[in-house]
């Protein structure tokens, strides 16, 4: 079986939000699209580094001073004892490993595939800050450990401090997000409620990247809230077909006991 490395939040264990890492929810999206089970090993920050070592996890960057940064998704596959870091590498891994279930990034497509979700941050995160930076830093549902993390001089080269936004910053900052970001990207996809993915009707790992971005948003706003239901409504309900498309698909994250 596969086992998926994540960050945990305050939620239960079992909670199917207790992780928040966008960069996590993408293979989950995978996972449950291509029906591969998988279980959770659930860690918080100040654990990546020693836990990927532990197992061989290869790096996935270099701090500013040079030395190698381990982050997570990492998963473990028991059928072939490998273990892989970052999730492009994770999602064409199991492209490769397991060719009968539905390719997310298909080979005419790989450096499309990469280019977008390599730019995403810049598309997308640059109009969120204002908006969940504060928020972020102060929610009860990060846990103290990591909330510790997040404040420590190591954590801050990826959690910088948060700059506090006036309510109008915010207000114009959401309506880019809306607007800008994913107003712009809507424009240049098929609009149909038979296509609800970057492709069309073929999911692929454009997907897995919005859908991790959105995902990790439910850690401020859950489906109750009014910005979620925003969310899910814009640009004649696209998101929400996305996250439908998700949901509808059988659960194959297996709980221990």
């Amino acid at each position: 079986m596969i086992t998926l490395y994540d960050n945990k939040s305050t939620l239960p264990l079992s909670h199917p939000y207790c992780g928040y890492s966008p960069y996590v929810w993408r293979i989950r999206f995978a996972l449950r699209f291509k029906g591969l089970a998988y279980r959770t090993h659930w860690l918080e920050y100040p654990d990546v580094e020693t836990i990927a070592k532990s197992i061989g996890a290869p790096p996935t960057g270099k701090r500013p001073n040079g030395t190698v940064r381990y982050t997570i998704p990492i998963i473990h596959d028991s059928v072939t004892n490998k273990v892989i870091s970052g999730s492009f590498d994770i999602i064409e891994y199991l492209d490769a490993t397991y060719p009968d279930t539905v390719q997310l990034i298909p080979k005419e497509t790989r450096l499309l595939q990469k280019v977008f979700e390599e730019a995403e941050p810049g598309l997308i995160i640059r109009h969120l800050i204002p908006v969940v930076g504060s928020r972020l830093h102060k929610s009860p549902l990060i846990t103290p450990r990591n909330q510790e993390f997040m404040n420590s001089e190591a954590g801050r080269a990826s959690y910088p401090p948060p700059v506090v936004y006036s309510e109008e910053q915010e207000k114009e900052a959401w309506e880019k997000f809306k607007n800008s970001a994913l107003g712009d990207m809507a424009k240049q996809m098929l609009d149909s409620e038979e296509a609800p993915f970057v492709m069309g009707k073929k999911v692929s790992m454009a997907d897995a990247v919005l859908f991790g971005r959105f995902a990790c948003l439910r850690l401020l706003w859950d489906e109750s809230t009014k910005e979620w239901k925003e969310m899910m409504s814009w640009h004649g309900g696209r998101w929400g077909r996305l996250f439908e498309a998700y949901e509808s698909l059988p659960q194959v994250e297996k709980y221990d006991g």
